[in-house]
C-alpha cells in the first residue's frame, strides 16, 4: 500500500528505488566508520520517506565493499550471527544430553530469548542515544566473555543445566544490543548510490548466518563435542570484537535532545504509523512465535527420530546451510520485481516443508527437506530484513531495529510450550502442527493485507 506521495507509475522493486523525499528532523548522517580511511561522497541528505512510502536505495551490485568500514561491518556481523545461532544448536544439544527432555530445551530457549522481548525497546534508545561504536565494543567484549564461561564449565565437566540456561540469558541480553547496533551503523558505512545494494548484501549476510551457524555447530559437536562449538564462538565473537574497535566513534545526534522515554516513544509511534513497516512487523512475528522454535528441537528428531544422533544433526543442519547459499545470494542478485509476493510464498514454502520435514522417517529424505527449508527460509529473511531496514531514517535505526529484534523475541514464548508439547505428543506432531498453522495464518495476512501483497 503506498501513501499519498507515491507515485503511481513506480512500484519498488526488491529494495525500493528511490528516496522521494527529505526529513530535517531525521537526517543520515555522513562520518566514515573506518578506521583509517574514510568513506567518500556521502550525501549530507540522506533522507526519510513518508510512511508507507517507498524509499530510493537501489540494488547496484558488489560496490559496497569498496568501502572499508562496510567490510568490519559485514565481517563482525557474520561472524555474530553465525556465532549466536551455533550457540542456539550447541546448547539445545548439551541440555538433552544432560537431561533428554525436550521441556529443559524449551526452558533454555526461553532464557535465551526473553531479553529480545524485556530489554529490545530500551536497546534501542540506548543505541540512538550513545557512541555506536563504544556501545558495539561493550557489548561484544561481554557476549565473548560469557560464551569463554560456558566453553570452561562443560571442558571442565562442572556444566550444569542452569549454567547454560543462566549464559543463554545473559548472552541473549547482550545480543539483544549488539544486533541493533550494527544495523544503526550501516547507513553511515557507504555511500548514498550505494545504501540499496548495501542493506541487501548486508541483510543476506545476517540471515545466511542464522542459517550457516547451526551448520557449523552440528558438525563441530558430532566432531569434538559441544565444548569445541562453544569454544570456536568465542573465538567468532572475538574477532567480531576487533571488527567493531576498528570502526570510528558514531556519537548520536536527534536523539539526544529528548529523553529516553520520548525516543522510545518515537520509535514506537513511526512502526505503527507506517502501514508497510508495521505489515512487516508482524509478518516477521509468525515464523519467530510458531515455526522457528522447531530448531530447538532438533536434537529430539536426530536422536529418535531418524536415530541418527549427533552426526546425524551435524549433517542436517549444514544441507540446511547449504541451501541458505544460494537463498540468500540469489535474492539479491536476482531480485524479486515483487518483493510482497516472494516474502509470502517464501514464508508459507517455508511453513508447508517443515510439515513435511516432520512427517519423515527416513534420514536421506528428511535431508533433503531441510535444504529446501535453508533455501526458503534465507529468501524470506534476506527479504524481510532488507525492507525493514531500508524503510527506516537514520536517526531511528537503532530502535525500529530493536523492535523487528523484538519479535524474533516471541520465539522463546513460543519454544517454551512447544517443548513441553513434544514431552507429551512427540516432536512430529507439534512441529507439524506449528507449520501448518503458520501456513494458514500467512495465507490469511496476504488475502487481507493488500500492503503486502503491492510491495
Amino acid at each position: 500500500m503506498r501513501s499519498d506521495h507515491a507515485d503511481d507509475d513506480h512500484r519498488p522493486a526488491y529494495v525500493p528505488r528511490r528516496f522521494s523525499s527529505l526529513h530535517p528532523r531525521y537526517p543520515r548522517t555522513t562520518t566514515s566508520l573506518a578506521r583509517p580511511a574514510a568513506v567518500e561522497g556521502v550525501d549530507d541528505a540522506r533522507a526519510r520517506r513518508a510512511p508507507g512510502q517507498p524509499t530510493g536505495a537501489a540494488v547496484t551490485g558488489l560496490t559496497p565493499f569498496s568501502s572499508v568500514a562496510y567490510r568490519y561491518l559485514f565481517v563482525g556481523t557474520m561472524l555474530t550471527m553465525s556465532g549466536y545461532f551455533m550457540q542456539q544448536v550447541a546448547q539445545g544439544w548439551l541440555v538433552y544430553e544432560l537431561t533428554g527432555s525436550p521441556t529443559w530445551l524449551g526452558i533454555v530457549s526461553f532464557a535465551g530469548g526473553i531479553p529480545m522481548l524485556v530489554l529490545s525497546l530500551p536497546a534501542g534508545v540506548l543505541v540512538d542515544r550513545l557512541d555506536r561504536r563504544s556501545v558495539l565494543i561493550a557489548a561484544q567484549g561481554l557476549a565473548a566473555l560469557v560464551t569463554v564461561v560456558l566453553a570452561v564449565l562443560i571442558a571442565t565437566s562442572l556444566v550444569q543445566p542452569w549454567h547454560v540456561a543462566a549464559i543463554a540469558f545473559l548472552g541473549g541480553s547482550f545480543f539483544v544490543v549488539i544486533n541493533p547496533t550494527r544495523q544503526a551503523l550501516l547507513p553511515t558505512a557507504v555511500a548514498r548510490h550505494e545504501l540499496g545494494s548495501a542493506i541487501a548484501l548486508m541483510s543476506a549476510g545476517t540471515n545466511s548466518g542464522r542459517v550457516i551457524g547451526p551448520s557449523l555447530a552440528g558438525l563441530l559437536v558430532a566432531a569434538f563435542g559441544a565444548a569445541t562449538a562453544f569454544g570456536v564462538q568465542a573465538a567468532g565473537s572475538v574477532l567480531a570484537l576487533a571488527c567493531a574497535y576498528m570502526l570510528l566513534p558514531q556519537p548520536a545526534r536527534h536523539a539526544r535532545r529528548s529523553s529516553a522515554i520520548q525516543n522510545l516513544l518515537e520509535g514506537l509511534r513511526y512502526v505503527w504509523r507506517d502501514p508497510t513497516v508495521l505489515a512487516l512487523m508482524c509478518l516477521q512475528a509468525i515464523p519467530a512465535f510458531l515455526i522457528m522454535p522447531y530448531l530447538q528441537l532438533m536434537p529430539v528428531f536426530a536422536r529418535d527420530v531418524l536415530q541418527s544422533g549427533p552426526e546425524g544433526l551435524g549433517t542436517l543442519m549444514t544441507v540446511m546451510g547449504i541451501g541458505s547459499v544460494p537463498g540468500s545470494v540469489g535474492i539479491v542478485i536476482f531480485p524479486p520485481r515483487r518483493q510482497g509476493i516472494a516474502l509470502i510464498v517464501s514464508l508459507a514454502a517455508f511453513a508447508l516443508l517443515l510439515v513435511a520435514f516432520a512427517a519423515s522417517t527416513s534420514l536421506p529424505l528428511s535431508i533433503g527437506l531441510m535444504g529446501l527449508i535453508g533455501v526458503a527460509q534465507a529468501i524470506y529473511l534476506t527479504i524481510n530484513n532488507a525492507l525493514v531496514q531500508v524503510a527506516t531514517p537514520d536517526a531511528l535505526q537503532g530502535r525500529v531495529m530493536s523492535i523487528y529484534m523484538m519479535t524474533w523475541g516471541l520465539l522463546p514464548l513460543g519454544s517454551l510450550p512447544q517443548g513441553a508439547l513434544a514431552d507429551w505428543l512427540g516432536a512430529p506432531v507439534v512441529v507439524a502442527g506449528s507449520g501448518l498453522l503458520g501456513a494458514l495464518i500467512v495465507i490469511v495476512m496476504a488475502v487481507h493485507s493488500p500492503t503486502l501483497r503491492h510491495l
